[in-house]
């Protein structure tokens, strides 16, 4: 065995070291009724469970008296290895960063690295990545996703499917891992790990999928923030620099990911917190941004996405109004007297929350270029804006929501429309 494959081991003992803690504390902390039961079952040890008592704090101290049975230890060791948590978490900031060129770096290290890179849960030579259709597919798509990025007129196009290629890339994440998970031998002597939250139980192994998942999700949430931002700074070359940056970067934490999945995992989850500590801010603006771009595109494709169901408005607060902040997803309609209006949370997810708006200055409609807004009277006045999604049946809409339309509205709309997405 050469000194590099060695040193690889070890890095992926440290990686055990460091991963294990986070990941099971992070459990610990987001419920109060978690427990850890290692099951092993086998023709004639049957089945065991260790349970410990946390109400009562003497049983608990007794029960880490005494020596610790090393035979525990190197069982708990050989279940940690086998979730081979560096090597699955390691590769996704970059491929977050940009998921079609991710995928086919992944593929072409599996294809052509040495063998102390394959040498990998995911890389290894039996996986769905060794496979040079899908490593020249993947690079087909990475041109054909990064070059409209290149160029201001180009890029919205590149940006409104965005979200579809990261879901793609999800998936074919998901489908590796679940090949991965049925070309692994099963015996009798295999530890199953279940992670317990109150009635509902998981395997480890449906938790480390499940983390993949948001981790991809909140680090391209971001980044689709910043790109978006980038298009809407007046600098012609901007963007393309932009977007061989992104590309470098994505490239050089493969690599450092191909040398160390250790140092890659860690590099990804310090990513990772940092964009959590954003996210809430950044998705209402991302989901505002989408919203403005997508909504006008389908609209022209789908008649029916054109036409109202209800007389009401899906809107975005340039100010905080009431509970919600700024670029809030929000419905506008009329309240239940029919003599004001309302603002209703829209997000299935958020809860439902109300705000009425005051009837004594009816709203008013001002056009624009990009989005259209609605001014409404609070402390000082407040623009609701909107998609162009309606626009063939606006006045009607407004007219059924009793909304003020002005004769010469669209004279009011900003000069520059990227004025509008401020």
């Amino acid at each position: 065995m050469s000194k590099r494959t060695e040193m690889e081991k070890q890095n992926r003992g440290r990686a055990t070291g460091l991963c294990l803690p986070a990941f099971f504390l992070i459990s610990l902390l987001s419920t109060t009724g978690l427990s850890t039961v290692a099951a092993q079952s086998g023709p004639a040890t049957g089945e065991t469970r260790v349970a410990v008592d946390r109400e009562d704090p003497g049983k608990l101290a007794e029960s880490l008296e005494g020596d610790f049975d090393t035979g525990d230890i190197v069982a708990t060791s050989a279940w940690a290895e086998s979730l081979n948590l560096a090597d699955w978490l390691g590769p996704l900031a970059p491929v977050a960063l940009s998921p079609f060129f991710g995928i086919a770096l992944l593929s072409g290290l599996s294809l052509y690295g040495p063998d102390w890179v394959t040498d990998n849960a995911l890389l290894g030579s039996s996986g769905p990545l060794q496979s040079q259709t899908l490593f020249w597919i993947f690079v087909a798509l990475t041109l054909l996703t990064s070059l409209p990025r290149l160029t201001k007129v180009s890029k919205p196009f590149a940006q409104a499917v965005d979200r579809l290629e990261t879901y793609a890339v999800i998936v074919i994440l998901l489908i590796i891992k679940v090949v991965s998970a049925m070309e692994t031998p099963v015996d009798g002597e295999t530890q199953v790990a279940m992670i317990q939250f109150g009635v509902l139980s998981f395997t480890a192994d449906t938790l480390l999928t499940i983390a993949m998942v948001v981790n991809v999700l909140v680090i391209n949430s971001v980044k689709f923030f910043f790109e978006f931002l980038v298009w809407l700074t007046p600098v012609p070359f901007l963007d393309a620099v932009f977007e061989v940056c992104n590309k470098s970067v994505c490239a050089a934490l493969m690599a450092i990911y191909a040398y160390s999945p250790t140092l890659a995992t860690i590099i990804n989850l310090a990513v990772l917190v940092i964009a959590a500590l954003m996210l809430r801010w950044i998705s209402r603006r991302v989901q505002f941004y989408r919203t403005m771009i997508l909504d006008p595109i389908l609209a022209r494709l789908w008649s029916g996405f054109g036409t109202p169901k209800r007389p009401e408005l899906i809107v975005f607060p340039n100010d905080s109004i009431g509970p919600f902040p700024a670029k809030s997803r929000l419905r506008l309609c009329r309240d239940e007297s029919g003599d004001g209006w309302q603002l209703v949370s829209a997000n299935w997810w958020s809860p439902a929350r109300v705000h009425k708006l005051s009837a004594e200055t009816r709203p008013t409609l001002a056009k624009g270029w990009v989005m259209h807004s609605v001014e409404v009277q609070e402390v000082e006045k407040c623009r609701l804006c909107f998609s162009r999604r309606y626009d063939r049946t606006l006045a009607e809409l407004a007219e059924s929501m009793a909304i003020v339309v002005p004769e010469e509205s669209r004279q009011t709309a900003s000069p520059d429309p990227r004025h509008e997405f401020a």
